[in-house]
């Protein structure tokens, strides 16, 4: 029996241009393999996170302090306000290799 290999973990810093409150990013993730985005923000900052791609491929967004953020586990588009400041997570995984582009907003 073939075990699949645990998925290896890919982490990229999102920086916003300077004035800029939002940033569009041009991916390729491979199967076995997830991509994660770490962004500082703060509590009351309203974030739209949008993932386009095939279907095998989603979201979850991981607080600083209280793990994944509700409705926004699985997905492929989220809105709400940020509830705490700190180091935001945005893991992405797939199914299969895939193109995506992923939009932050923060305001």
């Amino acid at each position: 029996a073939q075990e699949r290999a645990i998925d290896k973990e890919m982490r990229f810093p999102v920086r916003f241009a300077k004035g800029k409150s939002s940033i569009v990013l041009k991916k390729r993730i491979t199967l076995g393999t997830t991509h994660l985005y770490a962004l500082k923000a703060r509590e009351g900052q309203n974030m739209t996170v949008i993932l386009t791609t095939g279907k095998q491929t989603s979201f979850t967004i991981f607080s600083p302090a209280s793990g994944i953020v509700e409705g926004a586990d699985g997905e492929t588009m989220w809105r709400g306000m940020l509830n705490e400041s700190g180091e935001y997570l945005i893991s992405i995984g797939t199914d299969k290799t895939a193109n995506y582009t992923l939009e932050i907003y923060i305001k």
